[in-house]
């Protein structure tokens, strides 16, 4: 009776491991996939940026989707000035907006300048964004009512353009 017990703890310690490896190994694979699906054409834009314009160095992309989307590029150009760039990703003709670091709110300050007018809001994230032809930051946060909140600032004196509250209806 024992030994029947031993080879069924072995057998399913061998079962139990090979299914632990296999969701191991299809979690690493699922990730890989979601993580090149968020990051899909950075490199198609870096190569295009460095190749045609001023920029010599690309510290940082991300994406930001509003009325278009858009690669916001962070960078500098022969003369070590740090520019924005908004990369657009519709079209064969590519109008970029850019705008100087240096005449820009920093994040931090941003941050800091919306944590004054909500103290109890949680920051999701903070991107730079365009909508209407207006550079602006996007802060997203969740407010005091618990809502998902989109607060669109201007990027250079960090005042009210918009701000977008979704209600959460399931828990």
């Amino acid at each position: 009776m024992t030994e029947t017990r031993r080879k069924w703890l072995i057998f399913s310690m061998i079962i139990f491991l090979l299914l632990f490896i296999s969701m191991l190994i299809y979690g690493i694979f699922l990730y890989m996939d979601l993580n090149s699906e968020r990051t899909n054409g950075h490199e198609d834009t870096k190569r295009e940026l460095l190749n045609q314009t001023g920029i010599t160095e690309i510290s940082k992309i991300e994406n930001f989707n509003g009325e278009a989307a858009y690669h916001v590029v962070y960078g500098k150009n022969e003369e070590g000035k740090g520019k924005i760039i908004f990369y657009p990703l519709e079209g064969n003709e590519k109008t970029l907006t850019t705008v100087d670091s240096t005449e820009v709110l920093s994040p931090s300050s941003m941050i800091d300048m919306w944590q004054s007018d909500c103290s109890a809001c949680q920051l999701v994230k903070i991107t730079p964004a365009l909508l209407d032809d207006e550079i602006l930051w996007e802060l997203v946060y969740y407010d005091e009512f618990d809502r998902y909140v989109f607060d669109y600032r201007s990027i250079y004196d960090g005042s009210q353009y918009e701000d977008i509250r979704y209600l959460r209806q399931f828990n």
